[in-house]
């Protein structure tokens, strides 16, 4: 209605420039005398020579006709206002400030805004939440939330039908006009307090392994490989002793069916007599054709077959392959069968009879199959007690000279 008025009269409107224009002078005279007033003060000596400035001399209305009474916080006492969670109190304080000086100085509340450094849309915000504490990250109650009620009438009526499941709980609740519920919530109040159990089930041995061979020839690892030879694929078939890690025998040959491997597992039987070991493949379909299975009953042998889509099963024998193609067949190309064959047969001597295998205590596979570590490990542990007296008769001596 003031700002109809004023265009209606452009008298007023002059008039109403006018006068702001002399309060801004006002203002300005005012904040000059001020200035003075404290620099004066600050040059008298302090020897007392004129009248003492009492607390009631401060509160007396000044030359400007302001309030002598207690002034509004300043910004200077509230520190910043921006990028940091605000006390509750303080914030009440800004919209007390700004409503009150928007309202004694006739100024628009966003001017008073921009000299504290706060956004309108903040300044709403605090408006809002006006004389209630600070909740930010708090729970906010939602609609769909149950009631203390409906979570009591659930578990009373579990207590009354225990046998039956949540889902099957739940549609009985609802044809009952017990409580109406999804199954999911049914779930996780019974859940939250402790009411359903799961059903035992007979735990997985799957990646516990076998058990661990004590003798040589227990187990024989059998596996198939691919070995590329000028840019041709053949066929690596190994037969790999478990507890001493001896490869027994192993053949290249340019096809694996159910046939090369029965003659591959029957020529490794050759080698050792009598021995009647318990043979661990993967589910290719050679080892779960039924000629291999038969001709594993014949030979006087037993045939497990490892986990669907878990080499670790059978990893004895996958490590082998990974050796022998690191440290062997991948150096260099291959380049005919004849060559693959004599690099293999190659690395194959040197791996049972001269590498030392972690994993049966760094012995060969060949002494580990002869039987010979424990007479390796005493013989190890004489030579490292023996090269420890020597040092402490070399230390005694020093300090005998010394």
């Amino acid at each position: 209605m003031r700002s109809a008025r004023l265009a209606a009269q452009p008298d007023l409107l002059l008039a109403s420039a006018a006068l702001r224009a002399r309060r801004q002078r006002l203002r300005a005279q005012a904040g000059a005398a001020g200035r003075k007033r404290q620099g004066s003060q600050d040059r008298q000596p302090r020897s007392g020579r004129g009248p003492a400035r009492t607390q009631a001399g401060h509160q007396e209305r000044g030359h400007q006709r302001t309030d002598g009474g207690e002034r509004p916080r300043k910004k200077s006492q509230w520190g910043t206002l921006k990028g940091r969670w605000v006390p509750h109190d303080t914030r009440d304080c800004v919209v007390d400030y700004v409503k009150h000086w928007s309202a004694r100085a006739e100024l628009p509340a966003k001017t008073l805004l921009g000299w504290l450094e706060l956004s309108t849309s903040k300044f709403d915000q605090w408006k809002g939440r006006y004389g209630k504490a600070n909740e930010h990250n708090a729970k906010v109650p939602r609609d769909e939330w149950l009631e203390a009620w409906e979570r009591q009438a659930i578990l009373d009526y579990h207590d009354r039908h225990p046998l039956e499941g949540y889902r099957r709980l739940t549609f009985m609740m609802l044809d009952a006009d017990v409580v109406a519920v999804s199954p999911s919530t049914a779930y996780r109040v019974l859940k939250q307090a402790g009411r359903l159990d799961r059903k035992w089930q007979k735990p997985s041995k799957k990646g516990s392994g076998f058990g661990q061979p004590l003798q040589p020839h227990e187990h024989w690892h059998v596996d198939v490989s691919y070995i590329n030879v000028a840019g041709t694929f053949y066929y690596l078939t190994s037969v790999l002793d478990g507890a001493s890690r001896y490869l027994v025998h192993w053949e290249l040959r340019q096809s694996m069916t159910e046939r090369d491997v029965e003659t591959v597992v029957q020529r490794a039987r050759e080698q050792h007599p009598g021995a009647t070991p318990r043979i661990i493949t993967d589910n290719g379909p050679q080892f779960i054709a039924k000629g291999f299975k038969e001709f594993v009953r014949l030979c006087g042998m037993t045939h497990v077959r490892t986990s669907p889509c878990y080499p670790q099963s059978n990893g004895k024998l996958e490590r082998w392959h990974g050796s022998l193609k690191q440290e062997s067949v991948r150096t260099a190309p291959l380049k005919t069968v004849e060559e693959g064959r004599t690099r293999i047969a190659s690395y194959v001597a040197h791996y049972n009879q001269t590498r030392l295998h972690s994993a049966i205590g760094y012995v060969t596979p060949a002494d580990k199959m002869a039987g010979r570590e424990r007479e390796i490990w005493a013989s190890r542990d004489a030579k490292l007690e023996t090269a420890r007296e020597r040092r402490a008769a070399a230390r005694q001596a020093q300090r005998m000279i010394a």
